[in-house]
């Protein structure tokens, strides 16, 4: 998720969090291009003659008729895969020819690349010509910084690097006492919230992941001789979080909190963080609309992990043997019910014809296992705590995105008195998600809750709401009532054709682009 401006070819270059998608043409889905990999086989144009290729071969791939890429140390023909790409041509252009790791990694790092272009394989990317590697840290500005570390594996990219003009970096200890053990890390981020902990409590290991802004800071170690249960975790003055653990065997005495491993008191961007995945297992399936579900998965033992507003996570499992991963915004379990159950994820899934992911999510039962990551995304929650009007444009399981948007302005704010007004469109009246927990809101909240129903497809003669696409007028209303208020917050979710409209539409009409925030669709 990311904060966009209007349409440019500059805008266009979005965060690793999101980007734009294209529509494809008929016969080029996700599961056509796995058809055509099955049926194909080798795409690469060389067969069984992998071989290594070097930046300067490489460079000489650069056409729309000829497209080579380097991504994590391995080249591909992505020719095939040119009308396939749901970002489009120009997006694969931008890496024509070159090392594409890190535009890769900025965009999807979460996707397999080696699972969903292994008939594309060419061979390896020689990456031992000095010349070329001074040369791409030239380009990438990384002259001029200090390597606090280095791992340095098959592509330059795996290099961690902190500018020492941004960063502050966090102060860790522990101690114990007769029944706890209390690590400290001082985050120094006076806006630290419970959230952006992570704590996974293993026979084998304690990892606690910090999240500080646009790094994390680790505490990994390995255990052997003692045990403890999984920790709380709080937040104090200036950033410190306390994590703390019950001793399983109490009055022991540790004379450490374990060995020390590999991310041990790293600190490390996040967009150089290796996406981790955990096994959870589903509670529950149940039936929303016709074509989508409400999911809840529990998580595994030991993990103590609560994504953020606004945040999403990612999904991934093998679809006709490929590995198949998509983005899925985490939920409430209900509107009017909220935390009922606050131990769990709830997921809201809309089920896709000749999707490759949506029909193997909707049909798992109780019992079944998930893959799922960690958190992704970057919407700032002080905004919302600071805004003085919150308007919010669905579409469909946009609307998704917006959930804990009400929820946290209705029922974690007391004081607050600002408006919160939801524009939700949809095709037709079996497709209006939570209809009925949304009208009991506005009857919970008459004085600052409010929403308005349009419907694209609707042919019952009986439904009096709104009718047709958003329009001109809808965004200018409302961006007339926001402007009134000092603060706005324009928050918009759908495909990205409906983005785009909603968004420049709110600028036309006099809404400064810092208050809008678009919740782009992401693959």
């Amino acid at each position: 998720m990311m904060n966009r401006l209007i349409p440019t070819a500059e805008a266009s270059r979005e965060s690793f969090n999101g980007r734009k998608k294209v529509t494809l043409a008929p016969g080029h889905s996700l599961m056509d291009w796995i058809r055509l990999g099955r049926t194909q086989g080798d795409l690469s144009g060389v067969g069984s003659n992998k071989t290594t290729v070097t930046p300067s071969q490489l460079a000489r791939h650069n056409t729309q008729g000829d497209i080579w890429m380097a991504i994590r140390g391995k080249v591909y023909n992505m020719t095939p895969y040119l009308d396939f790409h749901p970002g489009g041509v120009d997006e694969l252009m931008r890496a024509a020819g070159k090392d594409g790791t890190q535009l890769f990694d900025e965009i999807h790092n979460w996707v397999n690349a080696e699972s969903m272009l292994e008939k594309c394989l060419i061979g390896k990317f020689d990456l031992t010509d000095m010349k070329y590697l001074m040369t791409l840290m030239k380009n990438q500005n990384i002259l001029g910084y200090i390597y606090i570390y280095v791992m340095y594996s098959v592509h330059l990219q795996k290099m961690l690097i902190i500018h020492t003009s941004q960063v502050v970096f966090p102060v860790f200890y522990w101690y114990q006492n007769t029944a706890d053990v209390v690590v400290v890390i001082y985050s120094k981020m006076p806006d630290m919230r419970r959230e952006f902990v992570i704590v996974d409590c293993s026979e084998k290991e304690l990892l606690i992941q910090v999240l500080i802004k646009e790094f994390s800071y680790f505490v990994h170690v390995g255990k052997s001789w003692w045990k403890l249960a999984c920790g709380l975790v709080m937040i104090t003055n200036k950033g410190k979080v306390e994590v703390f653990f019950a001793k399983q065997e109490q009055n022991a005495n540790w004379s450490s909190l374990g060995s020390p491993l590999k991310l041990n008191q790293q600190f490390i961007r996040n967009k150089n963080i290796e996406c981790r995945y955990r096994q959870w297992t589903v509670l529950s399936n149940t039936q929303v609309t016709h074509n989508t579900r409400l999911i809840c998965v529990q998580p595994p033992a030991g993990c103590r992990i609560m994504t953020p507003v606004g945040y999403h996570v990612h999904i991934k499992a093998k679809i006709s043997g490929m590995e198949i991963g998509r983005n899925y915004t985490v939920i409430t379990p209900s509107l009017t019910k909220p935390f009922s159950d606050p131990n769990n994820v709830y997921l809201m899934v809309k089920q896709y014809t000749g999707g490759a992911l949506s029909p193997w999510i909707c049909s798992l039962k109780q019992g079944d296992k998930m893959l799922m990551s960690n958190f992704d995304g970057d919407f700032d929650l002080s905004r919302l705590e600071q805004t003085t009007y919150l308007a919010m444009f669905a579409a469909g399981t946009g609307f998704t995105s917006m959930v804990r948007l009400i929820v946290h302005s209705l029922f974690m704010l007391p004081n607050a008195n600002f408006p919160v007004k939801l524009m939700f469109y949809n095709k037709s009246q079996k497709d209006m998600l939570w209809h009925d927990q949304l009208k009991a809101l506005e009857e919970m909240f008459p004085s600052r809750f409010s929403v308005t129903h349009c419907l694209s497809h609707e042919s019952d003669p009986g439904w009096r709401g709104l009718k047709g696409r958003v329009s001109d007028e809808q965004v200018k209303n409302c961006v007339d009532q926001m402007g009134k208020t000092k603060k706005p917050l324009f928050c918009i979710c759908g495909p990205w054709a409906y983005n785009d409209m909603v968004e420049t539409l709110a600028v036309l009409h006099g809404l400064d682009e810092k208050n809008i925030y678009v919740f782009t669709q992401r693959i």
